[in-house]
């Protein structure tokens, strides 16, 4: 949004984490970032730092994550995925996760022999940790990943799920030949409806204050024009604050924005005189 003025953008930040999802996959995102609080809300901040830490050793200094999230994203699978167009749902349908298709790999597979290799380099890094840090890690993982009815039996499980799930090597096999995940049984992941609970939480007052049953109402195309002209006339409207929650009109305005500038740099262009 960088094509706004100060004041909208730091509304937008501070109600960015209750955005009003505008798609199937951001509903999905949605949920699983609900999950992941979920699951390290009882853990402390220094272990979740640590689990970082590790995780970021093991994939390499040109592979480092900001946020464990951002670790255990299987968005990285869905570049061209029909979710990100689709209307908002509460069923996504994505490829096998890499521990999936790794167990059942040929063993004289480059694949399986790659899954094999960073297993081995995970289970360094890992015995640092005990068998609860580990699960507790393998939980974040399972939320960050949407993987429903996941339940491991042992220490070895669990470490072979995050060195798998976790591998810049394996995300770059996926690049080069995505083949093995293509010819995998897809991943059916139901969840909530979070169109809704978002304009619940919105209503209730469930973090920012509380809004307005009808600022969750999109804009005309008659006031997008008009913000658009002059975005002062936005904060004298009864709706200010629906700017900040949804995506879809934060998309509208920047792109009437983008026709007028695109009009000015036209209208000002000089007009060249035909040579004789």
């Amino acid at each position: 949004m960088e094509n706004l003025n100060t004041d909208v953008q730091k509304m937008i930040e501070e109600l960015n984490q209750y955005m009003l999802p505008s798609t199937l996959m951001e509903c999905f995102d949605a949920w699983r970032e609900e999950a992941y609080k979920q699951a390290i809300r009882s853990i402390p901040k220094s272990s979740l730092g640590w689990f970082l830490d590790m995780l970021n050793r093991f994939r390499g200094p040109e592979d480092r994550k900001e946020l464990l999230l951002e670790v255990f994203d299987p968005s990285m699978f869905t570049v061209n995925h029909p979710a990100w167009q689709s209307p908002p749902g509460t069923v996504i349908e994505l490829p096998a996760l890499t521990s999936e298709i790794a167990a059942k790999a040929d063993r004289e597979s480059e694949f399986a022999e790659a899954a094999r290799e960073e297993v081995l380099e995970f289970r360094e890094h890992a015995d640092l940790y005990d068998d609860e840090e580990l699960m507790q890690l393998g939980a974040i993982a399972i939320a960050g990943l949407g993987d429903q009815k996941r339940i491991f039996q042992n220490r070895e499980a669990v470490i072979c799920y995050l060195a798998l799930n976790a591998s810049p090597r394996m995300e770059d096999l996926w690049v080069s030949d995505d083949s093995e995940w293509l010819e995998a049984p897809r991943r059916r992941i139901e969840f909530p409806d979070m169109l809704a609970r978002r304009k619940e939480q919105l209503l209730r007052g469930g973090g920012p204050p509380s809004l307005r049953e009808q600022e969750l109402i999109c804009y005309s195309e008659d006031e997008i024009r008009r913000f658009g002209l002059d975005m002062r006339s936005l904060f004298l409207h009864d709706r200010p604050r629906h700017l900040a929650i949804c995506s879809r009109c934060q998309t509208r305005l920047e792109s009437w924005m983008k026709q007028l500038r695109d009009f000015d740099k036209q209208t000002l262009q000089p007009v060249r005189r035909p040579e004789a």
